[in-house]
């Protein structure tokens, strides 16, 4: 090989190499390319907010709605009249009996007709004593005379029992029953009798 061709041949090769190294730096840069930044894709949330926010809204406006209903719809307890209240407390009365505390019974049978007084003839039973409770009862004149002996039998009776610790046989608790019982059936039929009836 001369020197001319010798000389071709290293102009060819470090043309060749020239070229090439730049193509090597490209691909070796191109193996560590990564996606672009500032492309993703929008959540759930992101695409249907006002859809979602619509329905959140209209949710607890039922709920609301829903809540006012039921506490409305909440039926009210029906108050008891005098004379149910007054059965009521006999009842709990005649429960006692049976346990042979006599002081309970009597309190509980003669606060039975002091409360249904007080109730259905305005009355302050309660609080008073026997003797005013017989004398306002009297004064107010919505008794009529043998009711209110019975009552006054009724209530010296009880007191037996609450103050000087008398003991009731099992006749005389049925008996206070009876009494209290048919003083509230009688003054209830009298209280129908003197109200007129509607007629339709």
């Amino acid at each position: 090989m001369n020197f001319a061709s010798q000389m071709n041949f290293v102009r060819q090769s470090l043309f060749g190499l020239l070229i090439a190294t730049p193509a090597l730096s490209f691909a070796q840069e191109a193996d560590g390319l990564r996606p672009m930044r500032g492309l993703r894709t929008t959540s759930f949330w992101e695409q249907n907010w006002p859809w979602l926010t619509a329905l959140i809204v209209v949710g607890v406006i039922a709920l609301i709605v829903l809540t006012v209903w039921l506490v409305k719809r909440k039926p009210v307890a029906r108050t008891l009249s005098p004379a149910e209240e007054a059965r009521l407390r006999l009842g709990e009365a005649a429960s006692l009996a049976t346990q042979q505390d006599d002081k309970a019974f009597s309190v509980t049978v003669s606060d039975a007709l002091r409360v249904y007084m007080e109730r259905a003839f305005h009355l302050r039973a309660p609080e008073q004593t026997t003797e005013e409770f017989l004398q306002h009862a009297k004064q107010s004149q919505r008794l009529p005379e043998q009711s209110l002996t019975t009552l006054a039998k009724f209530l010296e009776l009880c007191d037996l029992a609450k103050f000087a610790q008398h003991a009731f046989g099992d006749d005389e608790r049925k008996e206070l029953l009876n009494t209290a019982r048919n003083f509230v059936d009688e003054a209830e039929q009298r209280a129908k009798a003197a109200t007129p009836e509607v007629t339709a």
